[in-house]
């Protein structure tokens, strides 16, 4: 039997959206995959560790990295009971600091030697656990998928000067450079926000400090989180370049997604960035030089390039996966 054991995936997240996927592909192709995830309640924790202990002895268990993390003091126990399979879309180590956490670098060590297998979603994040490692493993490099819904859409941003950015309102974003940016631009350019937030949140109250400091605030809107994603499509498609600034990220899904739609990107300069961004329109460009992105937004060719890019769809996703498990 195979226990997927997930952070809550009523949450919308690029890691989330793998997961689900992958999930959906097993159970449809003669998986039966049971998904374990916990309540949102802290009450509820100890039920979560209780309902994995139940698990029946030599079973298979993929767990999400962001759990695994969570699940440090019981890692020897579970490895001596089940087979133990990590997806990792990136260390946890990393979330806040460029060189890890080294306390937590030590916690995700334990957790990845411990692992049977290990399943990321890049080569870059495949060199950074394994420069973690104190042996090499071998890590199976399984890329996310784009939904079809992002192809084949015309976009609606002749003229438009908007630019948007998807992902949770966190530091590691970096939004308070897209701002920046934003000021370096005249006053037609607008900013578009799309993510989950929390008005009580510092970083949040940060933020609306910062536009308020610069007389921004007609022209940011923060869409918060957006569940229907014709909705979150239409708001892309009436942009005029799509814009990342991001700290870290283990693949960036919202990039490709967007670039997929055929807007073009300005990206930080990540090792992950320039790999998964071959054949799209993108420019990468240094989060430190607001005046040298906003240039590069005024100047960055709208002629789509998207054609020569990889595709992927979520079925090669899980047959993928699926030989990891079995094969």
């Amino acid at each position: 039997m195979i226990y997927f054991i997930t952070p809550d995936l009523n949450s919308i997240s690029g890691g989330n959206k793998y997961d689900i996927n992958v999930l959906n592909y097993l159970n449809k192709n003669y998986c039966k995959v049971v998904n374990i995830s916990p309540s949102k309640h802290t009450s509820n924790r100890l039920l979560f560790y209780l309902r994995i202990n139940r698990i029946p002895l030599h079973s298979t268990l993929i767990i999400d990295g962001l759990l695994a993390f969570n699940l440090s003091n019981i890692v020897d126990k579970l490895s001596k009971k089940y087979k133990v399979i990590l997806l990792i879309h990136h260390p946890v180590s990393y979330e806040n600091q460029k060189n890890g956490r080294i306390e937590h670098k030590l916690r995700e060590r334990k957790i990845f030697s411990k692992a049977d297998k290990i399943i990321s979603v890049s080569n870059s994040m495949k060199k950074v656990i394994n420069k973690m490692l104190n042996s090499k493993k071998n890590i199976n490099v399984i890329k996310p998928a784009v939904d079809d819904i992002y192809r084949n859409q015309l976009l609606n941003n002749k003229n438009s000067k908007k630019i948007v950015t998807t992902g949770s309102i966190i530091p590691r974003k970096n939004i308070d450079k897209c701002i920046d940016v934003l000021s370096k631009l005249e006053e037609d350019w607008s900013l578009s926000i799309i993510g989950k937030y929390d008005k009580k949140d510092t970083y949040y109250k940060k933020l609306i400090s910062h536009i308020n400091n610069n007389n921004l605030h007609q022209r940011i809107t923060f869409h918060n989180l957006i569940e229907d994603q014709d909705d979150l499509i239409n708001i892309l498609k009436k942009s005029s370049v799509y814009i990342c600034l991001s700290n870290y990220e283990g693949y960036g899904m919202a990039n490709v997604e967007s670039a997929s739609l055929g807007l073009p990107l300005i990206v930080s300069d990540l090792p992950v960035f320039r790999e998964n961004l071959v054949g799209y329109n993108r420019k990468y460009v240094d989060i430190n030089n607001p005046d040298s992105i906003a240039r590069a937004v005024k100047n960055i060719s709208r002629v789509n390039a998207y054609k020569t890019a990889p595709i992927y769809n979520w079925k090669d996703v899980g047959l993928k996966f699926k030989k990891v498990l079995y094969g």
